[in-house]
């Protein structure tokens, strides 16, 4: 028998249980602040292999139930990509720590925060102390192939939870488990054209310069405006920190009168509430909608119902980081995964529809 772990409920879309308790992305809600790399806000989830012939992919597995396992043998390695540099990643690694006291399973895990050198040291540690599943959220897509390889050569099982490697490091991975930044750009965007009746002009505020967050929610954004008359007339980083996505968008508005503007699309929540900061501090609101590539941040759904950001996708950090512990228990009882690609389900959150989304409270 199996059962889906969630804190996210789609009204006819998804039935699924919380099977313990326990939501990288960017912080919204009231307090500023950066996203780590790896968040809702600046994940690096999806591969972009995964669009373009790459490994399989499951959306929102079943996942198997392991509560009547005798898991007291079983041991569990992490590397945190930064655990406290988001609300996020804090209550990601909660529900981690949680998770495995619930279940009964030794958690072996160790935080990087945020850095990548940190990381390496640690994956080092975690393999000589020999777990049977080593899972990797990576500081750096690029940096952490090392990583991975070092954990294969070693004969331990790998996979990536939330943030992947980049391509070239795929071979080492038993596969990976987290949100697909891709289609929750996709999703979002997709709305965007809707409500811009496929026509206009938009402002692109994107994530970190050379992570595969970033890039993937910009290909996501492209596939869904690929076909209509919508255009990016600019687009500019704001490495995942709300106050340079405000900076950004102050300039933005300096450099585009009222008029030349149909929408802003930011990668993330912090992106989109830093645009709307500096929009009201313009005292333009109003003027065009914001939308939000993902949010992973429980604050960001106040900024939905007041209409101040048009639409997102809505990731849990409790979902994301249950779902990534099951499977990797789930290996080591002798399983495979299920695909290469095992992806969380995120739904769209917009003014409409927010009321219809039963969304459980995620921080812990």
């Amino acid at each position: 028998m199996k059962k889906r772990l969630a804190a996210i409920l789609l009204s006819g879309l998804m039935a699924v249980s919380l099977a313990a308790c326990g939501g990288e992305a960017g912080s919204a809600g009231e307090s500023g602040g950066t996203t780590s790399e790896g968040s809702a806000g600046g994940s690096e989830e999806d591969s972009s292999s995964s669009s373009s012939g790459g490994p399989a992919s499951a959306t929102d597995s079943e996942l198997p139930d392991i509560s009547g396992e005798d898991l007291s043998g079983i041991t569990i390695g992490f590397s945190m990509s930064n655990g406290s540099g988001d609300s996020y990643g804090t209550s990601y690694l909660n529900t981690l720590n949680s998770f495995a006291e619930d279940m009964g399973f030794e958690l072996i895990l160790l935080d990087a925060v945020g850095d990548v050198t940190k990381q390496t040291n640690q994956v080092q540690d975690l393999i000589t102390q020999q777990p049977d599943v080593i899972v990797v959220w990576p500081v750096n897509s690029e940096s952490a192939v090392t990583s991975v390889k070092a954990i294969s050569d070693a004969g331990i099982p790998v996979i990536t939870a939330n943030t992947n490697v980049v391509e070239s490091g795929e071979q080492y991975l038993e596969g990976y488990v987290g949100p697909s930044n891709v289609e929750e750009a996709k999703l979002t965007a997709t709305q965007m054209v809707e409500d811009l009746g496929g026509e206009g002009n938009i402002l692109f505020i994107n994530g970190k310069q050379g992570y595969s967050t970033s890039d993937e929610r910009k290909q996501g954004l492209e596939e869904a405006i690929e076909g209509t008359n919508i255009k990016i007339v600019e687009e500019q980083p704001d490495e995942g920190s709300r106050e340079k996505a405000q900076q950004v968008m102050e300039n933005y508005l300096v450099k585009y009168p009222e008029g030349e503007i149909s929408a802003v699309f930011a990668q993330d929540d912090n992106g989109a509430i830093g645009a709307y900061n500096a929009v009201e501090s313009a005292g333009r609101v109003g003027e065009f909608p914001i939308y939000a590539g993902a949010t992973g941040d429980y604050g960001t759904i106040s900024y939905i119902e007041q209409g101040l950001i048009a639409g997102t996708a809505v990731q849990s950090p409790v979902i994301d980081a249950q779902t990534a512990l099951t499977w990797a228990v789930w290996m080591a009882l002798g399983n495979e995964l299920p695909a290469f690609y095992n992806y969380i389900e995120t739904p769209l959150a917009t003014p409409d529809n927010i009321a219809s989304l039963n969304i459980a409270e995620w921080e812990s």
